[in-house]
């Protein structure tokens, strides 16, 4: 519901002695104004699964608008389009909803909210600003400068708002894993819930829209093209030199994977005609402008070759273990049950936006959220949500 204001006229009585018309009372003009519904967001926490252990107090189950009490524990089991309750012999069919007073322990994580049951998603629709609790928790440390807090606060609200935009029209916003943000809800951290509470409805803005804000751990000294990773180009995310997270020591990495690890991971990617071939090098095909990999060879037995987008390499081998593709060199060594390759390079992530670790930099020197920001997402305003 949007801002409502409620206008209470002047109210006026008269009453009539001996011919006369007299005034007894006027209330004075005044204006109450509503406080909106807060804005949710509808998160995916669990997917295609048959049973859900439930703690909570307080709790009732939901369906075609009747109300049912739950039991502070029960194992509630999904099966044919219903969900029934271990125990009971009724089932309601889907989709329900499940609310509470308390927090809902589903599989042994909390949740704020109401949870919704469908045929195969488990979501968490629950305030945004909530919402951002669990986020922080799980995205930065809570021991990191305030300013850095107020930032992560105000570019996770952000990409919540520009998701549940996007997906209006879809069933869910947003999941709980690092494909969107990670959500792991948490109330318990003081200073991120000040954080959160300190910088509450800014969002940041281009041409008066919420932006898409990308982040990621390190830089390793310059950002990334928006372009040059999820192949659409957007203003405020160009690439720029980020000094504040060059030297930083967690910006160096090195991996290594033998070949029958990279072609197990790359099985899907690489041509079929490949899957019996060795894989006899990996080469550097092509950079972007930050330097970046944007694209790997793939040098097969009898000359074979393919191709492989940049980021599509490193998702599929692994983001943990391959940490960026600001890589500065790939080193093979032959042994016996085949090749091993080992990369080295700089920076975490695929180093679009935000870097937090160049963040924290900026708010150790004295910068303000409102700088760190602009820093990051150029050409961008801070506003508020229409």
């Amino acid at each position: 519901m949007k801002k409502g204001i409620i206008k209470i006229l002047p109210l006026i009585l008269f009453f009539t002695v001996s011919g006369c018309v007299s005034r007894v009372h006027r209330v004075p003009d005044r204006t109450i104004k509503l406080e909106p519904e807060p804005i949710t967001i509808r998160v995916v926490i669990e997917k295609n699964v048959n049973e859900l252990n439930l703690i909570t107090e307080g709790a009732y189950i939901t369906n075609n608008g009747s109300k049912n009490m739950l039991p502070g524990r029960a194992t509630l089991k999904l099966a044919g389009g219903y969900i029934s309750i271990a125990g009971r012999e009724s089932a309601y069919p889907l989709p329900v909803s499940i609310q509470s007073p308390k927090k809902i322990s589903i599989n042994g994580k909390d949740y704020f909210g109401k949870i919704i049951i469908n045929n195969s998603l488990i979501l968490n629709t629950l305030p945004v600003e909530e919402y951002l609790k669990g986020v922080l928790s799980a995205e930065i440390s809570n021991e990191w400068p305030a300013e850095v807090l107020k930032v992560q606060a105000i570019v996770s609200r952000t990409y919540a708002y520009h998701k549940i935009l996007l997906n209006k029209n879809k069933s869910y916003d947003v999941d709980d894993t690092t494909m969107y943000q990670k959500f792991d809800y948490n109330d318990n951290n003081t200073s991120i819930n000040s954080a959160i509470t300190d910088t509450k409805g800014i969002i940041i803005l281009y041409q008066n829209k919420p932006i898409e804000a990308f982040f990621h751990a390190c830089s390793g000294g310059v950002t990334e093209n928006v372009g040059d990773v999820f192949q659409t180009e957007l203003p405020y995310l160009r690439g720029v030199p980020d000094p504040y997270c060059s030297n930083n020591r967690d910006s160096y990495w090195s991996f290594s994977a033998s070949e029958s690890e990279i072609k197990s991971s790359l099985k899907g990617i690489i041509n079929e005609e490949y899957d019996s071939l060795s894989l006899r090098d990996i080469k550097i095909y092509k950079r972007t402008g930050s330097r970046r990999v944007g694209e790997f060879v793939l040098i097969f037995e009898k000359n074979k070759k393919q191709i492989i987008k940049g980021n599509t390499f490193r998702l599929a081998v692994g983001s943990k273990e391959l940490k960026s593709l600001l890589i500065q060199s790939i080193r093979r060594e032959r042994r016996q049950e085949g090749y091993v390759f080992s990369f080295s390079g700089r920076g975490y992530g695929h180093g679009v936006g935000l870097s937090q670790l160049g963040a924290k930099e900026m708010a150790e020197r004295g910068f303000r959220f409102k700088d760190i920001i602009a820093f990051y997402y150029r050409g961008t305003t801070l506003g508020g949500y229409n």
